[in-house]
């Protein structure tokens, strides 16, 4: 399964997820991956988002979001799935 961290990828964002599984998202990269979420589902990648330590800001995103991870899963709602324990890759499908 390839993943990959949206902050390390340097090439086309877009011909790179197409060959991605998932893209991980830091919490703090969240408001710089639009293009991202927008345009994941059409490239068939699925997208997690780590956003422990800092205030999970639910918007339009939290339909492209399949795995959220976070202090507190209060406000995250349309996302498939919430988690408070372990790291990302710990819980990707």
């Amino acid at each position: 399964m390839k993943t990959a961290w949206f902050h390390q990828i340097t090439s086309d964002l877009r011909t790179e997820m197409k060959i991605l599984r998932w893209l991980l998202i830091r919490g703090e990269d969240l408001p710089k991956a639009t293009a991202a979420w927008m345009f994941a589902e059409l490239d068939g990648c699925l997208i997690a988002v780590d956003s422990r330590g800092m205030k999970f800001e639910s918007g339009v995103h939290n339909r492209a979001i399949h795995l959220l991870l976070c202090d507190d899963g209060d406000g995250a709602s349309g996302i498939t799935k919430v988690v408070t324990d372990g790291e990302l890759v710990d819980h990707i499908w």
